[in-house]
């Protein structure tokens, strides 16, 4: 318990330092997405409660304030809370704006308020790294009354296998020439570094190498809180051309309602453009048309895509709206999606692997809450076959129980239950049989190469000697052990 009071010490300090909030303020699709869903709102949020859960700076309370909020609750726990207050009350918001410093699972509200709007960006790398949903779900259970909003109202993970090649050689090529050095060890190094941990990055299109899968899904005003200190989820992919793989990115979407919404039935595919990157907020509010968003001039001219829109490349993963009249707005984080803070989490293999087309891979995802940390997430990623997928399929809670293993991190029986290479016709023994022949065909070409240069330099190194003997003078007397000059002075005696 000690641990991780101080681990949320640590964790609130880090959030005093501003050049995070400035982050989030320049990360125009998040920002505008959340301004989007307020401004498309104000009936619902005209004359409400709202709470803003780590406020911030107090970006969130300003937009629910311009929108017709008749009280705001700013919760803030860092010190930044200091400066969010003079923020309001230099937007002359301080009559409905109330800064509350204070972490929400501390705090209290006057006897019989209740909240009927929570609002809160909580999403971290990879959708829940630092653990701020914890938060959210304890102020709901708190304060949010039966008929209460939750913004954003649901959060989906998706996952796909990509092709990390691209960035392993522009790397290799940046540290080949360093002002006419090769520096190529020190590429080397970092690429070992980096494959060890998950690596935060803006990842093209292009590179993804199947068609992205639903990990999890999350209703926020259902979730609990043992839903999100433990994900597990079998999943299958099609490559979709022959690939390196060197592991599978990690992103997220949110969707933001005012209605009822089911998360069930999504496509499972990533918005590929949920929020336009334009438009800011005017000091005063948001003033603009249905539908609209302000731009740097004030004009009411960025429209922000929603979920009731078709991108031209593919559908959307969706949530259903139940009889709502503004269709929910879709903040996408994924490789496709306009660019954000959050980028895309590589959980890297052990192995790089080469998959032909059309072939499936199979994987188990999953992420534990680390017990000494609770913002930080174990993640695991395992290969598997089939059948580990059938049977978590049939699963109801498609959390593959099968294959639970505990926090230390054992590994599952599945890795040892085929000796290797074998023969079953599994795709997961198929597809290490493949490494293994490859790994052999690999390995006798380096053989033949090594002996290819082994005796390159032995026919070298014999012309050489024989332009030395020419040039020198040097003959070999074939009566003696040894090698004379002519002046008949023995000064070499190496036999020969």
């Amino acid at each position: 318990m000690a641990r991780n009071q101080e681990t949320a010490q640590s964790y609130f300090q880090s959030y005093c330092d501003l050049s995070v909030h400035q982050l989030m303020l320049k990360d125009r699709p998040r920002t505008l997405a959340y301004r989007k869903f307020l401004e498309t709102n104000r009936d619902v949020i005209k004359d409400k409660v709202v709470m803003d859960v780590g406020a911030g700076t107090g970006i969130l309370s300003l937009f629910a304030a311009a929108a017709g909020a008749k009280k705001v609750y700013a919760v803030e726990a860092s010190d930044v809370a200091l400066i969010c207050e003079e923020v309001v009350k230099d937007n002359d918001l301080e009559s409905v704006v109330e800064v509350i410093h204070g972490a929400v699972e501390d705090i209290s509200l006057p006897d019989g308020v209740k909240i009927d709007v929570i609002i809160s960006e909580w999403m971290g790398f990879y959708l829940l790294h630092e653990s701020m949903l914890d938060s959210v779900i304890c102020a709901r259970d708190k304060f949010l009354s039966p008929d209460g909003i939750m913004a954003p109202s649901s959060a989906t993970l998706y996952m796909a296998p990509v092709d990390m090649t691209e960035h392993f050689q522009e790397r290799t090529e940046e540290w080949s020439n360093v002002y006419g050095f090769d520096f190529s060890p020190v590429a080397s190094a970092m690429n070992m570094k980096e494959v060890s941990e998950p690596l935060i990055k803006t990842l093209p299109g292009s590179i993804v190498r199947a068609e992205p899968q639903e990990v999890v899904s999350f209703d926020l005003k259902t979730v609990t809180l043992e839903e999100v200190r433990r994900v597990s989820k079998c999943l299958k992919f099609t490559i979709n051309q022959e690939s390196m793989v060197h592991g599978f990115a990690a992103w997220f979407s949110v969707f933001f309602s005012s209605e009822n919404v089911s998360i069930s039935g999504s496509n499972s595919r990533s918005p590929q453009k949920s929020v336009n990157d334009s438009g800011e907020c005017s000091r005063g509010g948001c003033v603009g048309g249905e539908g609209d968003a302000m731009n740097e001039k004030g004009d009411a001219g960025a429209r922000l895509k929603t979920a009731g829109s078709e991108d031209a490349q593919s559908k959307r993963s969706q949530p259903s709206v139940s009889g709502g009249q503004c269709p929910a707005i879709i903040l996408g984080t994924g490789p496709n999606d306009p660019p954000t803070h959050w980028k895309q989490t590589v959980i890297f293999l052990p192995q790089t692997c080469r998959v032909e087309r059309n072939i499936d891979m199979f994987c188990v995802i999953k992420m534990v809450q680390d017990l000494a940390n609770k913002r930080h997430y174990k993640i695991t990623l395992e290969l598997t076959d089939q059948d580990v997928l059938d049977d978590g399929m049939n699963d109801d809670d498609d959390d593959c129980d099968s294959l639970d293993e505990d926090i230390s991190g054992e590994e599952s029986d599945a890795s040892t239950d085929h000796p290797v290479p074998c023969q079953c016709g599994s795709d997961r023994c198929r597809l290490i049989a493949a490494l293994v022949e490859r790994y052999d065909e690999e390995h006798d070409q380096l053989e033949d190469e090594a002996q290819m240069v082994e005796l390159e330099a032995e026919v070298e190194a014999a012309k050489q000697l024989d332009a030395e003997i020419e040039s020198g003078g040097w003959q070999v007397d074939g009566n003696a052990s040894g090698v004379s000059t002519d002046g008949g002075d023995t000064s070499l005696k190496d036999e020969i």
